[in-house]
């Protein structure tokens, strides 16, 4: 991977893969994961399209800050990045789950930028209770124990290979208090009434067992957001980038075209 130097030894991780002369397209992962997580869409994708994946502030082989992050840190983090490859105009973004949140935030913030978004597993606030729910489940077990629970949870139906691969992503470049850090960068996340003003074509794709961020949540989006549609893939989990990446890889593609 490339790093980029943001501010005071802060560097992001970075790879463009894909098509030179392709549209360009910009994956954003979920939370704890990083953008290994996306390898079924770039075997699907890389043939025609250019694509960029990094790794979020605090994941991966990202810089990993002591102090608080938010949202906005991610957000202003891609901005960099963006800019700095000249990658500003006529950007297809996939966000998955805190990817999607992040892909939406930047359209508000940036609309000239984008051409379409899909937001997979996504939703517009945080409520209190989720938040909890994820610090005590992260504090409760140890990592390893935590790492695959993310696939238990997230997979349908569950596939101990991809269930390793996930883990992996945790165990490899995470620890427990840096994965309490990054879940804390989502507290008090509120967006919705904003999307009215997202004037920019957004595909919401979800999993009909995502227990993480249920259909309903995807449902909120596409009643706020004026240009969106919704699409439910029958018997997906949250992690429906690996447990159903045909179904989802050709939804994508499908939108894309139109």
């Amino acid at each position: 991977m490339e790093y980029h130097s943001i501010e005071n030894g802060f560097k992001l991780a970075y790879e463009i893969s894909g098509n030179a002369q392709g549209p360009k397209v910009v994956l954003l992962h979920g939370l704890f994961l990083n953008s290994d997580c996306w390898r079924e869409q770039l075997d699907f994708f890389e043939e025609d399209f250019n694509i960029l994946r990094f790794d979020l502030r605090g994941h991966g082989r990202t810089t990993k800050p002591q102090e608080r992050f938010t949202i906005k840190n991610y957000v202003d983090d891609m901005q960099s990045l963006l800019e700095m490859l000249g990658w500003t105009k006529d950007l297809y973004l996939v966000g998955h789950s805190l990817g999607a949140m992040i892909s939406l935030v930047y359209g508000l913030k940036h609309p000239s930028h984008i051409k379409k978004i899909v937001s997979c597993s996504g939703f517009c606030f945080i409520s209190f209770e989720a938040e909890t729910d994820v610090l005590g489940r992260t504090d409760k077990y140890d990592l390893d124990q935590f790492a695959l629970g993310i696939s238990k949870r997230g997979l349908n139906p569950y596939d101990e290979e991809i269930a390793q691969f996930v883990a992996k992503q945790v165990t490899d470049h995470l620890t427990k208090e840096q994965c309490l850090r990054a879940t804390a960068a989502s507290a008090g996340f509120r967006v919705c009434h904003h999307l009215k003003n997202l004037n920019i074509p957004t595909l919401m794709i979800v999993g009909e067992k995502d227990i993480t961020t249920p259909i309903w949540a995807s449902e909120m989006l596409y009643d706020w957001i004026p240009n969106s549609e919704i699409v439910i893939i029958p018997n997906a989990g949250h992690l429906v980038i690996l447990d159903h990446p045909d179904e989802f890889n050709e939804l994508v593609a499908s939108f894309w075209k139109k």
